[in-house]
């Protein structure tokens, strides 16, 4: 029997205007792979200080609820760093009156285990130089695009650096157990493109030092870098771990088990210039193409995992709004639609090119919540009230895909509309339906979307759907009915929060004695919507 759900599932009573068809097929006896849920990371400069925070935790507690995060990066764990006033790293180092080290490493356990009791874990950052350390301020960085200089030098003792990342290490095994720590990933550093060519080599001995002394203390902890963004960069390095001298044990080679790289859709130097530039997803699957052929040149590289773990659709957290309009695309559903545009893509290059992402990790967190200001354009995941941002919303609706993913066929994916398809048993299938084109300037039209789905089992049916649009679960459209207040206690919160709580749009019940189901639906452009099947 043929079920045609036309009528049962347009949520829009309009006409549709200018719509394109589009036909997909879905057969959920075709698996193509796992769903590794490589998207569920985030991290921000200011995670130290706001994990202590209610803000932060108030983050933490949303993304054990949902189950939207497993890893979380930060910068600055070995060393102190004030950001607009506030202290947001630690330092770790110093020494005694006789020169001795003295290691202080209870405020960075506490927090790992704000994340560990909710388990999330932490990509360790081993940056930036104690100041105990070195006496060098700044003298061989050259800042990144954005003007942005970190201490980027290496230590007056070497030997000194490797017993601090020994006894480091040593601590988060003792503290947290070797099974738990070994989940984790140990990262060298930060950017290191703003190193001066020059010095180099200072970077490259930071990394072979940084390897030697994490897996001194566990041959089975997860080491890796560079966490760079420039393409020459990545490619000197790789051709320093593979083929170069190791500069602390004079052996060829290091060991590297992930290969770290930053991507932005555009950088927010570029923002409010003229021509107006937008943020492509296309931009990103080219760079990890890129990547995964320069890879394809090392086969000592080939179970290397490839880490995406710093993107955005911009760069420069702490821009906002007020000062760059075009940075409204942080706080509205066009952030989740990326993120899920991209995931699909990304997919679609491991399928196609056996090269899959391991980690993307979206740069942001609760900057906004802890200033208690609404959608100021910040990149975060929560705003003020604690509220999730419609992009926190993107990651609680991924999550609620299966195990395993399903064959889709129809318009090739990069284009404007795609299909997610997972199931997590014979009688679970799910599928995020979306409807983005980063170009798109007249969003009143609508598109047909016809999904023919085969292969399922005979019985009584429930379907649920979930909206991500300009009206349905997005606390951004809500806030803006509510006049734009500016704090959380200007607002109705209540109805903000009824907007962030993954809400049912449309449900029905049905009996289905064949193996195919058609589904029909008209979906406004830059909106997306997950449909949940199950068979009682």
């Amino acid at each position: 029997m043929k079920l045609n759900l036309f009528t049962l599932l347009l949520l829009f009573c309009f006409s549709v205007i200018n719509a394109q068809t589009n036909t997909f097929k879905v057969d959920v006896n075709k698996l193509i792979g796992e769903n590794t849920q490589f998207w569920k990371a985030a991290g921000t400069d200011l995670l130290y200080y706001l994990s202590e925070r209610p803000s932060g935790q108030a983050l933490l507690d949303r993304m054990d609820k949902t189950n939207s995060c497993v890893y979380l990066r930060n910068h600055y764990t070995l060393t102190g760093h004030i950001r607009e006033g506030l202290e947001v790293g630690i330092e770790v180092y110093s020494e005694d009156k006789d020169g001795n080290a003295v290691y202080d490493f209870s405020r960075v356990n506490k927090i790992y285990g704000e994340f560990v009791k909710r388990g999330l874990k932490p990509v360790v950052e081993c940056d930036y130089m104690p100041k105990g350390l070195t006496s060098r301020e700044l003298d061989n960085s050259v800042g990144n695009d954005e003007g942005m200089s970190v201490k980027n030098a290496g230590p007056e003792d070497w030997d000194k650096w490797h017993a601090l990342l020994v006894a480091f290490t040593k601590n988060l095994v003792e503290t947290f157990g070797a099974e738990e720590v070994r989940t984790w990933y140990f990262e060298v550093w930060n950017e290191p493109d703003g190193w001066k060519v020059s010095d180099i080599n200072t970077f490259y001995k930071l990394y072979d030092v940084f390897v030697d002394a994490v897996v001194s203390v566990d041959p089975k902890l997860k080491v890796g870098g560079p966490a760079c963004y420039h393409e020459s960069f990545l490619k000197n390095f790789i051709e320093h771990v593979v083929n170069g001298t190791n500069l602390y044990t004079g052996k060829k080679g290091t060991r590297i088990d992930f290969i770290s790289y930053h991507i932005y859709g555009l950088s927010g130097g570029w923002l409010n210039s003229e021509p107006s530039i937008k943020p492509q997803v296309q931009r990103f699957s080219q760079s990890v193409l890129w990547v995964s052929r320069l890879l394809e040149k090392y086969e000592s590289l080939k179970d290397v995992e490839f880490h995406v773990n710093e993107w955005g659709m911009s760069s420069h957290f702490q821009k906002t709004v007020a000062e760059y309009p075009d940075l409204q695309f942080r706080n509205t559903e066009e952030s989740p639609l990326f993120l899920v545009k991209m995931v699909d893509n990304l997919y679609a290059i491991e399928d196609n090119y056996d090269f899959p992402t391991s980690m993307l990790l979206y740069w942001g967190g609760a900057w906004e919540a802890e200033k208690d200001g609404f959608f100021l354009g910040n990149r975060g995941l929560t705003t003020a009230g604690n509220i999730p941002k419609p992009i926190q919303t993107g990651y609680e609706m991924l999550a609620q895909l299966g195990d395993e993913r399903i064959e889709v066929s129809g318009p090739r994916i990069g284009g404007r509309i795609g299909i997610l398809a997972t199931k997590s048993s014979e009688k679970e299938i799910q599928m995020i339906v979306y409807n983005y084109n980063e170009t798109d300037d007249d969003l009143t039209i609508l598109d047909e979307i016809n999904v023919h789905i085969t292969g399922l089992l005979e019985g009584d049916y429930t379907i649920e759907e979930y909206n991500l649009d300009r009206e349905d679960n997005n606390t951004y459209r809500e806030w803006q009915k509510q006049g734009s207040p500016k704090t959380s206690k200007d607002a109705d919160l209540e109805k903000l929060w009824e907007a962030a709580d993954l809400s049912i749009t449309n449900s029905i019940k049905l009996s289905n004695s064949d193996d195919y189901l058609q589904l029909k639906m008209n979906l406004p452009r830059h909106s997306m919507k997950l449909i949940k099947i199950q068979i009682e």
